[in-house]
């Protein structure tokens, strides 16, 4: 009786053996392919993209259910290696969440849209997020920058101060199908943007150092500002609001009826941009037609009724140049040296866009035409590019023509002069504050060609 006692304790046990380690082998086939994975991904989140990453921002996206991704190459990792880029870095935990960076010198433009619209967050339907202190923007790529390595960058043949850096931070999929969805989607993509303009200014502070740049840290932002905010109170598109904090600015204030002679009178509402960059400004002013001050007047035909004004220091000033010059719309381009006259060959035979002499005949098809001043000063210490622009109000319906008279279009470029000096001169305005001197005036640029 004892020993059948033995037999059924040791087969008791033996089963208990194999399930208990059944259990264990199904633990960790489960871990391996389900879960498990957060503290070696937190391990590899330090490590990844060169140690460049802000790993107290980005631990909170890792996730446990499969193990990170990692894609990186550069000149960075691989000094011999011929790139463009000094780093390019994806490190990705599935299910949407990850972070994308890159960083590169810039021996040319900057690969960012730089025209007075872009620095106002107005070529984006619902604008875009800016770190104020930070020269830089969110865009499709995530939040990008541009710093000074004073001493230079290593890693391209040509040498370059400039360095740009992107980083974009995603946290899963945000649907958004009614007006609290929505809301959320907006907490979400602002937050996504702070934690962008944070690692992109972290990764550029670690390459300046690795590259002893010699340049001041960037201060990690605090904050970001939606350019462009739209609230939908009650669930109905009737009761949206709209804020644009840009307004109202203190450096922008010179653009009004009473100190720029020539343009609407009346009461007008102004724009800047929010990066408070010490490389580059934008301002936009508009004779506000919903004001009370205005309320019975109209604009007469080619009556100013906006103006523009920005600056660009350094790589900026040669990337919107360009910008605008691929465009025509620099000097030189389309337009005659002696001012209220025709472009062209000053014929008038119509078939360069010419009226009689004196006159323009500007199709339905150009858009806001308007009349751009370029100046050329040192800001700084910095080659600065700055362009002032006045916006005639005129309608003209499809297929048609306006024509613009040669008293007309002289009160545009005795308007467009005026801005400039206000431009230049005025106490609170950009140019003011970063020291400009040595202005050359390069000439007009006709934006209806």
């Amino acid at each position: 009786m004892r020993r059948l006692w033995a037999r059924v304790w040791l087969r008791h046990t033996a089963l208990v053996v194999l399930v208990t380690a059944l259990v264990a082998v199904f633990v960790v086939v489960n871990r391996d392919s389900d879960g498990g994975h957060l503290t070696a991904n937190r391990a590899q989140l330090r490590k990844a993209c060169d140690g460049t990453l802000p790993y107290a921002d980005l631990k909170r996206f890792v996730r446990d259910g499969r193990a990170g991704e990692l894609s990186q190459h550069g000149t960075m990792l691989e000094p011999r290696q011929t790139s463009r880029s000094l780093l390019d870095c994806t490190l990705s935990w599935g299910d949407g969440y990850g972070v994308t960076v890159h960083a590169e010198a810039l021996v040319s433009d900057v690969p960012e849209g730089m025209e007075t619209e872009d620095l106002l967050g107005m070529a984006h339907t619902d604008g875009t997020y800016v770190a104020p202190g930070t020269t830089g923007q969110y865009g499709s790529r995530g939040a990008w920058l541009v710093t000074e390595c004073v001493d230079g960058l290593r890693g391209r043949v040509r040498p370059t101060t400039d360095l740009y850096v992107s980083a974009l931070v995603t946290d899963g999929d945000h649907e958004a199908d009614n007006a609290a969805e929505r809301e959320e989607r907006s907490r979400a993509q602002r937050a996504a943007a702070l934690t962008g303009f944070r690692t992109a200014v972290h990764v550029a502070n670690a390459i300046t150092e690795a590259q002893g740049c010699g340049s001041t840290p960037l201060k990690a932002p605090t904050e970001v500002l939606d350019t462009y905010e739209s609230h939908d109170d009650n669930g109905d598109w009737r009761s949206e609001r709209i804020e644009e904090p840009g307004r109202d600015l203190r450096k922008c204030r010179w653009i009004n009826s009473r100190s720029l002679p020539g343009v609407m009178p009346g009461a007008w509402t102004t724009l800047g941009d929010l990066q408070e960059s010490r490389v580059l400004s934008a301002c936009q002013g508009t004779w506000d037609s919903e004001a009370e001050k205005n309320d019975g007047s109209h604009p007469a035909d080619w009556q100013i009724t906006g103006v523009e004004a920005a600056s660009w220091a350094g790589i900026f000033g040669r990337t919107a140049y360009d910008s605008y010059e691929r465009e025509g719309h620099v000097p030189g381009w389309g337009v005659s040296q002696n001012q209220g006259k025709p472009a062209g060959d000053g014929k008038g035979d119509g078939t360069d866009g010419s009226g009689a002499q004196g006159e323009d005949r500007i199709s339905s098809y150009v858009e806001d035409p308007q009349l751009a001043l370029w100046a050329r000063s040192v800001c700084g210490g910095r080659d600065t590019y700055h362009r002032v622009s006045v916006i005639p109000s005129i309608l003209i319906e499809d297929g048609a023509t306006a024509t613009l008279g040669a008293k007309d279009r002289a009160k545009l470029s005795r308007a467009a002069r005026a801005a400039l000096d206000r431009y230049l001169s005025a106490p609170d305005g950009w140019p003011k504050s970063a020291g400009c001197r040595d202005t050359k005036v390069l000439g007009e640029a006709e934006e209806w060609h």
